[in-house]
């Protein structure tokens, strides 16, 4: 069974892909339906940003969790 992990700030992500890089999370917020969503930036290059959805950060096959909070 797989355990629900909360996003957070603080945390560090890794995208997994060739290029993806690791991504700190900065913010949570949420849409005008209720979707969570992380605005993150470029852990070597603190000016690029990006904002996606928690569900696709928690999706074991895009991004994996490199340090908690």
């Amino acid at each position: 069974m797989r355990r629900k992990r909360e996003v957070v700030e603080g945390q560090i992500y890794r995208k997994l892909s060739p290029s993806g890089g690791y991504w700190e999370v900065i913010a949570i917020r949420k849409d005008g339906m209720g979707t969570q969503h992380a605005q993150m930036k470029r852990t070597d290059d603190p000016k690029t940003l990006k904002t996606l959805s928690v569900s696709t950060l928690l999706d074991p096959q895009q991004f994996e969790i490199v340090t908690e909070q």
